[in-house]
């Protein structure tokens, strides 16, 4: 080849040239992922299921048990709450009627007491009309007829006693004691029978209007 301006030509290289390019960052090489095992997966499982089984099995007992002691109990508290309730109610009602009776058992026991005092009463009267036959008798100066009149003058004395209280139940028992005189003195003294008569007379009298007369 010829020469050019004085310099000796000289062919172009064909070596390429390396031309060095800026490195470029990119991600960091990851790790590899390593799977887990599935031993801890199964055990959760397994956890799991028994959680579950026992949940069920608590449920289970607990309807067991709701059906065949609590419901049968509540049952029955339920039935005796009424039969206290109905109870309840059947003594309202016969507070009720003890109510509306207690009127008339105030007047029986008024009516009661006033048959007693009646009957106090006529025993009284009975043992004066005995003592004023037995008066009469001997009078007449017929003992025996007396001590008939006197037959069961004791026994109502002591009828008159028992209805009798307090100083007006001393008194009675002392004309009894009087009564026992009486028959004593018949045959072997008139004077002091008929004394002893008359004295129990006027006793009847004046127990009579003391208790039957208030005065």
């Amino acid at each position: 080849m010829e020469e050019q301006d004085g310099k000796e030509f000289q062919p172009e290289s064909t070596t390429p040239e390396y031309v060095s390019e800026p490195d470029v960052l990119g991600p960091p090489p990851q790790e590899p992922i390593q799977e887990e095992s599935p031993a801890p997966k199964k055990r959760l499982r397994r956890v799991l299921l028994w959680a579950v089984s026992l949940i069920i099995i608590l449920a289970a007992g607990v309807v067991l048990m709701w059906t065949l002691r609590v419901r049968p109990q509540s049952v029955q508290i339920e039935e005796m709450e009424a039969e206290i309730i109905s109870a309840q109610d059947q003594i309202s009602s016969q507070d009720k009627e003890l109510q509306n009776l207690r009127p008339l058992v105030e007047q029986n026991e008024q009516l009661l007491e006033d048959l007693l005092l009646a009957s106090a009463h006529l025993d009284l009267l009975t043992v004066l009309v005995d003592v004023t036959t037995a008066q009469l008798a001997l009078a007449q100066e017929d003992d025996i007829a007396a001590r008939a009149a006197l037959t069961g003058t004791d026994a109502r004395l002591a009828a008159l006693e028992s209805t009798l209280e307090g100083a007006n139940a001393k008194e009675v028992a002392e004309m009894s004691s009087r009564l026992q005189l009486v028959f004593e003195e018949v045959e072997s003294d008139t004077f002091a029978a008929r004394r002893d008569l008359e004295i129990l007379a006027n006793n009847l009298l004046a127990l009579e209007r003391v208790i039957f007369f208030g005065e």
